[in-house]
């Protein structure tokens, strides 16, 4: 038996050791990656905002332009930048980082619905581009761009909502179905994967392994740090900015696009009881009718054989919904 108790102390010490080693290589080999990282050129283009540096990516001349914004995602405007070169160059598309997302610096303002919207407002401005602006919002994004609506009802022609975050949720969810899905990310577990190279593995593959994705998966792994910090940030505010987002009721007139997920299967991986899912699904649904309320003029569109990231699963609805809001607001000059 003292033989045997020996062994499994050897093993648990030698385990141990292991595990120390790994995490020391971990620790090392992302220090060198993130030197490397640091030498990846920018694909676009930066402007001083509020003294920091916000990176943006501009396709096309001529208005309107078409401004992404990006969901809860450390990849920022990389994830509509497969989009980006599919639509027309006779008008202008513009994607950007948020404060401290890729290559943007964090600065000093709150991540704050208002906040935020300020920013991308100032970083239009300063980036000449031509108005007025359709609002394209992809889940937490479709959140946010309702502080822009508010505050600047003025410069904006249309807006689209990619199977957009519903700030309301709480009013359609059960407390365990709400619990189970804004419980949002580990954030110490975060911190220690991205600190020991962990993080690299575990979003290596955020984008599908296709053609139209090369650039992307080119470069995310090793950017994914610089974002890290910043994400959770916001999941740290999403609670406060949902609440002010909820206060914000209409879009006035302002022509609206709901594009909606629209797979039954879409749940499959995340919701494991059938019950929870069912309700999801049909929670979701209402939610997504809700936001047609949002303006006098609006249109859902339901994507079927979609997940919740249309513009990687179906990007092509999503550059037509583009194409179609572009149109409608040409025809009405």
């Amino acid at each position: 038996m003292k033989a045997f108790l020996k062994w499994i102390k050897r093993i648990g010490l030698g385990l141990v050791t292991l595990i120390i080693l790994l995490l020391i290589a971990g620790f090392i080999f992302e220090r060198i990656s993130r030197n490397d990282a640091e030498k990846i050129k920018p694909d676009g283009n930066f402007v001083e905002v509020d003294n920091h540096r916000l990176h943006y990516y501009k396709k096309g001349n001529g208005g309107p332009t078409v401004v992404f914004e990006t969901a809860f995602d450390p990849a920022g405007h990389l994830q509509w930048y497969h989009i980006q070169q599919e639509l027309p160059s006779s008008y202008t598309s513009f994607s950007y980082d948020r404060s401290g997302i890729l290559w943007s610096e964090r600065g000093q303002n709150p991540k704050s619905g208002e906040k935020m919207a300020e920013e991308l407002h100032l970083l239009l401005e300063k980036s000449n581009v031509p108005k007025p602006y359709i609002l394209v919002g992809h889940s937490f994004g479709g959140t946010l761009v309702r502080f822009f609506i508010n505050q600047y009802p003025q410069d904006v022609a249309g807006v689209i909502l990619v199977d957009s975050q519903c700030p309301d949720d709480k009013k359609y969810l059960s407390p365990e179905l709400f619990k189970m899905v804004n419980q949002g990310l580990p954030g110490s577990f975060l911190k220690f994967a991205n600190t020991f190279g962990l993080a690299r593995l575990m979003f290596k593959s955020m984008f599908p392994a296709e053609k139209r994705y090369k650039y992307q998966n080119s470069i995310m792994p090793a950017l994914l740090y610089k974002s890290a910090d910043a994400v959770l940030e916001e999941q740290g505010h999403m609670s406060s900015v949902k609440k002010e987002a909820a206060k914000i009721k209409s879009f006035g007139n302002i022509p609206l696009l709901v594009l909606t997920a629209a797979d039954p299967k879409r749940y499959d991986s995340s919701i494991k009881d059938k019950k929870l899912k069912l309700e999801m699904i049909n929670a979701w649904y209402k939610m997504q009718k809700y936001f047609l309320l949002l303006s006098t003029d609006s249109k859902q569109i339901l994507v079927p054989n979609s997940g919740h990231y249309i513009n990687q699963d179906n990007p092509k609805v999503v550059e037509n919904a583009i194409n179609e809001m572009v149109g409608k607001i040409l025809h009405q000059k």
